[in-house]
């Protein structure tokens, strides 16, 4: 006997749908507590039933899979937003959403996301930790700069980045120097640079830590232009790579892909969809322009792409950095280092092919 089960979860209610053939679907209503979860999943139980269950994710969504996964069968987490297209409905309630989850389940039809270990998601809190920390200093150095504009110092007292340790202390001196109300909120302002720049540190040092005897980071470290930090991101938010078929497939999950706008015989490609993890789009676009600086193949893509257009610029980027994941997809499979002469190859063949089509088109 099967029994395909929908949770539909906030922070104090769960409303359940269980689904079998033949049967009248059922509703209940339990508090949102994996010990109540587990008692309620053990009744379904009798007598001896399979039990198939699936919740949409959340940012508790790992948690609970962890702790409800031993009392199921199988175990689906599904993807709210693919929903839509598959089961419409004017209506929307808790009882609703329970019942599409475990009918959609029930056909094979329900949008499913990747749960990966608790370990991965815990790399993956850690990354994106150190990107809010790197964003909020940015954040407090362009404040900094704005504030010293608007009382006259246009420049720092020594030549070269504002940043360094001299500037640093002329900006304490112009603090102590001044007796006016927005000095104090520069001290304020500096001493939260500081703070954020003692975090990022720290994070930065756990994040390496880790790293260390991983041969994948090496792996990917070895395309030029590619550091830590990109690698790491890549690895913890790919996890399995075998999961992606195709490298266009990679490329989507990322968000890197363009969205098509299709209507008869006119087929537009527009900008890319930005799905999926933003710190890895982030980083594989500011690897993207130090590579083609590196790399003679990735430049020579580049160059194909911009066409002699500076306007194509970030068009010319973001295909290079799309090519770029490509690429290390094809390196995660193979376990083969970066090799200038077989990424330029397969460029050529991939535009031999695409001038081949508009000629015969």
């Amino acid at each position: 006997m099967e029994k395909y089960i929908g949770f539909d979860i906030d922070d104090k209610k769960t409303v359940a749908c269980v689904v079998q053939k033949g049967k009248k679907d059922r509703y209940d209503t339990m508090r949102t507590d994996v010990a109540v979860m587990k008692r309620w999943l053990a009744r379904q139980r009798k007598p001896r039933a399979k039990l198939h269950l699936t919740f949409e994710v959340s940012g508790q969504a790992g948690w609970l899979y962890d702790q409800l996964r031993d009392s199921v069968d199988t175990l689906t987490v599904s993807n709210p937003s693919k929903m839509t297209w598959i089961y419409r409905t004017a209506k929307k309630s808790d009882r609703i959403d329970s019942r599409k989850q475990a009918i959609l389940l029930q056909i094979g039809e329900i949008p499913k996301v990747h749960m990966p270990p608790q370990e991965i998601r815990q790399w993956r809190l850690q990354i994106q930790h150190r990107r809010t920390l790197t964003d909020a200093r940015t954040q407090s150095k362009n404040r900094i700069r704005k504030i010293l504009k608007s009382h006259g110092y246009r420049r720092p007292r020594c030549k070269g980045s504002w940043w360094k340790k001299a500037n640093r202390q002329w900006m304490q001196d112009v603090v102590e120097g001044v007796a006016e109300p927005w000095a104090d909120t520069l001290a304020d302002l500096l001493e939260q640079l500081d703070v954020y720049e003692i975090q990022i540190e720290r994070a930065t040092k756990r994040l390496n830590d880790r790293l260390k005897g991983n041969a994948a980071v090496r792996l990917l470290m070895s395309i030029p232009g590619v550091g830590p930090r990109t690698a790491e991101a890549v690895l913890a938010y790919t996890d399995e790579v075998e999961r992606f078929r195709r490298g266009k497939e990679y490329c989507s999950y990322f968000g890197m892909t363009p969205k098509l706008d299709e209507s008869g015989s006119r087929r537009r490609m527009g900008h890319i969809s930005k799905q999926g993890p933003s710190v890895v789009r982030w980083l594989i676009v500011e690897s993207a322009w130090r590579a083609v600086q590196k790399s003679p193949a990735l430049q020579a893509f580049y160059q194909r792409v911009l066409w002699r257009q500076e306007k194509r610029k970030k068009i010319a980027i973001v295909a290079t950095a799309r090519k770029l994941l490509s690429v290390m997809r094809a390196m995660l499979i193979s376990g083969d280092v970066f090799q200038e002469e077989l990424v330029l190859r397969q460029d050529h063949r991939t535009s031999s092919r695409k001038k081949c089509r508009e000629f015969y088109s």
